[in-house]
């Protein structure tokens, strides 16, 4: 009776903690659309108070522009071009590189590996400065492309990484059934192991773009024109010399983190396997 006892009580416990957490990571959501329906009046009053009538008017002028006339609509489109581009190019070239680790023997194959360890190891933003004279010199700020050359190098290491660990498992005995029927190397990847690898291939393209569509600092310091900014810069745009619009700048916010909620409602068992693949070996 008293270890029942106890084990319903670490039960309880447990549970209690579990929805404190559950509070806790909910609230900085619940509280950036609920501010995002205020005026300005009520987010300077008090800005942890509900908003007196909620509407959805914020959301609409902030696309448009707001007062300022600030194209938040472009912003997002750069930031879709921007975050595909790179999901596209770290999918390509993470799988190609990741399955050739995998398989092959060649050269320099142990200090690739440690390299790659090495270049997760290095701070993105302490090449802040030699990135952006690298892409100047070669006209590459204000550019969709110069931003994705970025973003893909910085996340490569990651996906390569965590692909080659799957790939390790990947049953070998279809790669051979591929090889007898007559397909090459390049056909045996292209037709049989990338197909059966969408779910792989799905997961690490979903944590990359959270981390992609979030970033900041190097999108705030290549992409400066004002056609050319991503959504996560744009938020800056409605903070004026002499004034700050609060409610465009919280709804702007909104709109940017939508894409990301929406995706990890939808694929978190995508999630929760990519965040998986580098332990299978």
């Amino acid at each position: 009776m008293i270890s029942r006892r106890l084990t319903r009580i670490g039960y309880f416990i447990i549970l209690l903690f579990l929805i404190f957490w559950a509070i806790a990571e909910l609230f900085p959501i619940v509280f950036l659309y609920l501010t995002a329906m205020k005026t300005d009046e009520e987010i300077m009053n008090n800005i942890l108070l509900p908003p007196q009538r909620p509407s959805f008017r914020n959301f609409v002028l902030a696309w448009r522009g707001g007062n300022l006339g600030v194209p938040i609509s472009r912003y997002f489109l750069n930031s879709v071009i921007v975050t595909g581009g790179t999901l596209f190019f770290l999918t390509f070239l993470g799988a190609m590189a990741g399955y050739g680790l995998s398989r092959f023997l060649f050269p320099g194959k142990s200090f690739f590996q440690k390299f790659l360890i090495f270049a997760l190891a290095v701070p993105a933003h302490a090449t802040l400065i030699p990135v952006f004279h690298f892409l100047g010199r070669f006209g590459l700020r204000n550019n969709y492309l110069g931003l994705i050359f970025v973003y893909t190098a910085f996340w490569l290491p990651f996906t390569i990484l965590m692909l080659y660990s799957y790939f390790g498992s990947f049953p070998r005995e279809l790669e051979d059934a591929a090889r007898i029927d007559g397909l090459s190397e390049l056909g045996t990847f292209f037709r049989v192991v990338v197909p059966v690898s969408k779910g792989a291939l799905s997961s690490v393209s979903i944590v990359n773009f959270v981390g992609i569509w979030s970033e900041l600092l190097f999108a705030f310091l290549i992409m400066n024109r004002e056609k050319m900014k991503t959504i996560t810069v744009g938020v800056l745009s409605f903070r004026g010399q002499y004034e700050v619009q609060w409610s465009f700048m919280f709804a702007t916010m909104a709109i940017a983190a939508l894409p990301t909620i929406i995706f990890f409602l939808i694929f978190q068992k995508q999630i929760t396997k990519g965040m998986l693949l580098g332990s299978f070996r």
